[in-house]
């Protein structure tokens, strides 16, 4: 396994009330691409503070369908919901879209340090409420205009969220991991009118599929978001 030792710092940053020894008895963890950190009704056992990488918070509907309800980023916390509800299962299902880096601790450890460090509990409901508005807006905004857009709007969030995985100096094209049957359940349209939409995009040079995912270069992109200004 890697040298994990560079991680402590960081999360010395984040906490600032909590002693360093304390923060040292943090497990740090690597999960690969497509691994599943928690899964949907399973016993909750952990604690995860994601520090590098990309995660899918995925919840299946009545029909089977998955849906991506939320990626998470350097920062974002697993399992929070389930220590504060006295949860005994998962809620949903996380898992790595590429190598993840974690802090685990367990619920006892959680819940000691949010009765022993106000800083860290600011941490921690900070994550959640912006998490908790982003998601809503962003749900909301999706809907609010015709299809085409509302498709537009979404592939500028993930290329967003996508971005965070590569170097800072990174200029390359960002595949959106989604398949489109994931985007047109986020969407709430029929997977026929997001394959129209997507030939649209495509055929304007505002997108490149392909094998059933979408690449968007930065040049794309700025056409994208010019695309979605003029229709707002």
């Amino acid at each position: 396994m890697g040298n994990y030792d560079k991680y402590y710092p960081r999360l010395s940053n984040w906490f600032t009330d909590v002693p360093p020894s304390e923060i040292r008895k943090l497990l740090i963890r690597q999960f690969e691409a497509g691994e599943e950190l928690v899964i949907k009704d399973r016993p909750f056992q952990n604690i995860y503070i994601i520090l590098d990488g990309i995660c899918n918070v995925i919840n299946q509907l009545d029909n089977g369908t998955e849906n991506i309800t939320l990626k998470l980023t350097g920062g974002d916390c697993i399992g929070v919901s389930e220590s504060v509800l006295g949860s005994l299962r998962n809620i949903a299902t996380v898992k790595a879209c590429y190598k993840v880096i974690v802090a685990e601790m367990d619920n006892e450890m959680f819940r000691d340090w949010l009765k022993h460090y106000p800083l860290f509990t600011i941490f921690i409901m900070r994550n959640l409420t912006t998490r908790l508005h982003y998601t809503a807006a962003f749900a909301a905004n999706c809907q609010t205009s015709e299809s085409k857009i509302n498709l537009a709007k979404y592939l500028l969030e993930r290329f967003n969220v996508e971005r965070t995985s590569q170097p800072a100096d990174f200029t390359g094209s960002i595949k959106i991991n989604e398949t489109h049957e994931m985007i047109s359940t986020f969407l709430g349209v029929s997977p026929r009118t997001v394959e129209r939409q997507i030939l649209s995009l495509k055929q304007e040079g505002l997108i490149t599929p392909s094998r059933g995912k979408i690449s968007i270069s930065p040049s794309q992109y700025r056409k994208l978001l010019h695309l979605v200004t003029l229709n707002l």
